[in-house]
């Protein structure tokens, strides 16, 4: 991306994520990222093709970072584990790009649609990485698709606990508490059981 690009790319983020879809503006985008207005019209049409332009990216940027991280790793359980600190690390990284991403994920709006096609792309590669570790006998052969739908709602959810607990929140102790829930469920005490 040129400069121009990344600054509308950085601005559009945050007033997306501050005042939602319907609330942000292009006039704010522009305020914010320091640019012509032509500039901005001159790389997107409008908010829509705007909107689906930073959701998109951000998608691929975690691919590329999750495809970097785990490229020559043979064992599957580690780059599931890679894969989980990379993404979490995003994720703490580009608060306001994820609490957009989970924002419109729900409704029938084509750009709802359109982010749980991007957020499908990321199941795709949890699944592949899952089905690996049970080709292999790594995990117990189950479906692939479901555990990867249940490490990817693991992943939302600590998204959310940062996005909630932001303050309070310690990267590497949620990384090692998400690490422990993926390979170990939730362990209820014999009293319970």
């Amino acid at each position: 991306m040129n400069k121009t690009k990344t600054a509308i790319f950085e601005a559009a983020i945050k007033v997306f994520s501050s005042y939602g879809y319907t609330g942000a503006t292009m006039d704010e985008i522009v305020s914010n990222a320091g640019v012509a207005k032509g500039s901005l019209y001159y790389h997107f049409k409008n908010k829509e093709e705007l909107f689906n332009f930073i959701v998109d990216e951000g998608v691929n940027l975690i691919l590329k970072k999750v495809d970097k991280a785990t490229e020559g790793i043979e064992n599957p359980l580690e780059k599931i584990e890679i894969s989980a600190r990379v993404q979490l690390k995003y994720v703490y990284d580009n608060k306001d790009l994820i609490k957009l991403i989970i924002s419109q994920l729900w409704g029938t709006e084509d750009r709802n649609k359109f982010i749980r096609s991007k957020v499908t792309l990321l199941l795709d590669k949890a699944t592949g990485h899952i089905q690996e570790a049970m080709d292999k006998g790594f995990i117990e052969n189950d479906d692939a698709a479901f555990s990867s739908h249940t490490f990817m709602g693991m992943l939302f959810s600590f998204a959310l606990y940062e996005l909630l607990n932001e303050e309070d929140y310690d990267y590497d102790h949620v990384i090692d508490k998400f690490l422990i829930l993926l390979k170990s469920g939730i362990r209820i005490n014999k009293e319970f059981q």
